[in-house]
């Protein structure tokens, strides 16, 4: 089977593989190694064939407990993965929501709230992400799934972390996030009244802004290399056997 960056899940509309990417001199991320997505919980019996065919060793869910108990993941019966349930939202996400649901705020206002929310994935949404990583090691060549509801914010963040970690550039980072705009899901359900569809495209798209700032940020506060992964609780040791694991030799 060829490898392919976007995979054919019914259910899953940003369902993708971190292989392929340029990961240093030489170098290339593995294929089959690390997935993102969005929600599994519409995906189909033929999904769930396609899901038992990956071999994950386990599946890191960053939603809150409240969303995976709205729409909780649909997985194959008698599944054998790790499932990790590490949640959180930035802070103020929900009166952000709340705003976006009454029509107190715009397109504008939502880009400078997520804008905001990016700033602190750096700041403060390093360690969030250890059992990631933390799985990956554990899973030693396995591959594993990151996934949150749409896919393009928390996901988005711990797959250019797992990039940096392979050993890929900021801008390979930012090519992977944006690729999200071509696999949108529709998250209209979250808003059963209505928005402004202005302000709905600001929040659901993957703006370069957004991860622009979270990557500058990064490197303002802990340098051009990937220092970030002390925050991580990871030693050197394991950031070396983390960037084998995740990359090989290109070609």
């Amino acid at each position: 089977m060829p490898n392919l960056r976007s995979l054919p899940f019914d259910g899953a509309a940003n369902f993708r593989d971190l292989g392929g990417y340029p990961a240093g001199p030489g170098r290339q991320t593995r294929w089959n190694r690390v997935y993102r997505s969005d929600s599994l919980s519409d995906l189909t019996e033929a999904d769930l064939d396609r899901l038992s065919g990956l071999g994950l060793f386990g599946i890191c869910d960053y939603r809150l407990p409240e969303e995976a108990g709205k729409k909780p993941d649909r997985l194959p019966e008698g599944h054998q993965m790790q499932i990790l349930n590490p949640g959180f939202l930035p802070e103020k996400t929900g009166d952000m929501l709340a705003r976006l649901a009454e029509g107190s705020i715009d397109a504008a206002g939502i880009e400078v709230e997520v804008t905001h929310h990016y700033r602190l994935f750096a700041r403060r949404h390093i360690a969030v992400y250890t059992p990631f990583f933390r799985m990956i090691l554990e899973a030693d060549g396995q591959p594993v799934l990151i996934h949150c509801t749409s896919g393009k914010d928390r996901t988005g963040w711990g797959s250019a972390l797992a990039l940096l970690a392979a050993g890929c550039d900021d801008a390979t980072a930012v090519e992977d996030y944006l690729l999200t705009n071509a696999f949108r899901r529709d998250v209209s359900f979250m808003f059963p009244g209505g928005v402004d569809p202005a302000a709905l495209h600001m929040l659901t798209s993957a703006m370069p802004i957004y991860i622009d700032t979270a990557l500058k940020e990064l490197r303002r506060l802990h340098g051009p290399r990937n220092a970030w992964m002390a925050e991580a609780g990871l030693d050197e040791p394991e950031r070396k056997h983390l960037r084998a694991l995740l990359s090989e030799p290109a070609g």
